[in-house]
């Protein structure tokens, strides 16, 4: 009796796991927190076409913006821990956005599960050609001799690129004035028109103006030139030390995925990311490749949410 106990139990369990569809077995959505045609949601369907191809189910882009990327982000938090709805997040909604909050909306590192950082997307410091500076000195210069009347653009109070601003302000030991914007479009609308003088933003939007003529570029704030901009000088190359900042992108899940499925997840955005096409399309958008594993992604997530917390500390920036 015994015996056949077990072996009841064996064909029960076999029975089960056959049972169940092997992963992914429908199509997947990827929730963008951001409008359709903006540099993250590009990123995320030049990605999603390949990884439908290597996952063999199709990839919906589901474009939810609002709030800053939290009506995005928290969409995801809230859906079902199966693997069927992804996040393509960004630094702005999942480390930033927590650390300037009163009441954050979730804890990114609670809330959802890194499975693979894409890459990173370097910034720039741009200045309309009125401004009377052709480099960071001359502007640092400009700024001291003029305290509050340098205006730089953001995307809204508690934005990525309005912390930037901060930081480059305190560590420079200059003031300038902040004018919040409802976005990236209309901030960059003013700048180019010159009703504000500085801006902090993409690679990617930048370089098409300042290659136009339409604006300047003075550095770029990540630690090596920008392939972009070759011959544009980093913050350290140009005085500035300790202002190192990139955006970044990756893919995430709910808390409590099954690891399975995540692994899953995890070989399929490696094998695309490792393509020479999608390295060099990605490059050609700004964005410097460099998978991790879900392990590293979580590390890395940990210390630029305790770098942003620090930032909003010391420049005092609280949104409600």
């Amino acid at each position: 009796m015994r015996r056949l106990g077990a072996l009841f139990a064996f064909l029960f369990a076999t029975c089960t796991a056959s049972a169940q569809p092997a992963y992914p077995s429908k199509p997947i959505t990827m929730v963008v927190a951001f409008a359709a045609g903006g540099g993250t949601d590009t990123a995320a369907r030049l990605i999603a076409k390949e990884l439908a191809i290597e996952l063999g189910q199709p990839i919906i882009i589901d474009n939810r913006a609002g709030a800053g990327g939290a009506i995005g982000a928290a969409s995801v938090i809230r859906a079902a821990p199966d693997g069927y709805t992804i996040l393509f997040g960004t630094g702005s909604e999942l480390d930033v956005l927590p650390s300037v909050k009163a009441n954050p909306p979730y804890d990114a590192l609670k809330d959802l599960q890194p499975i693979s950082r894409v890459g990173t997307v370097s910034f720039v410091l741009a200045a309309h050609p009125s401004v009377p500076a052709s480099n960071v000195q001359d502007l640092i210069a400009l700024a001291r001799a003029n305290p509050g009347e340098i205006t730089y653009a953001s995307f809204g109070i508690g934005a990525t690129n309005h912390l930037i601003g901060e930081s480059f302000s305190n560590i420079a030991g200059v003031r300038l004035l902040h004018v919040p914007y409802r976005g990236s479009a209309v901030a960059a609308s003013d700048l180019l028109s010159g009703q504000v003088k500085i801006a902090f933003d993409t690679v990617s939007v930048m370089m098409p103006y300042v290659n136009s003529g339409k604006l300047k570029a003075l550095a770029t704030l990540s630690p090596v030139r920008s392939d972009l901009a070759p011959d544009l000088p980093t913050m350290a190359e140009s005085g500035v030390e300790g202002l190192v900042i990139e955006g970044w992108l990756g893919v995430l899940a709910p808390r409590r995925t099954p690891p399975v499925i995540l692994e899953r997840l995890h070989a399929a955005l490696g094998t695309v990311l490792k393509s020479p096409a999608m390295i060099k399309t990605l490059k050609e958008r700004g964005v410097h490749v460099g998978t991790d594993s879900p392990a590293e992604f979580d590390a890395f997530m940990k210390a630029d949410i305790d770098r942003w917390k620090e930032i909003a500390r010391t420049s005092g920036i609280q949104v409600e």
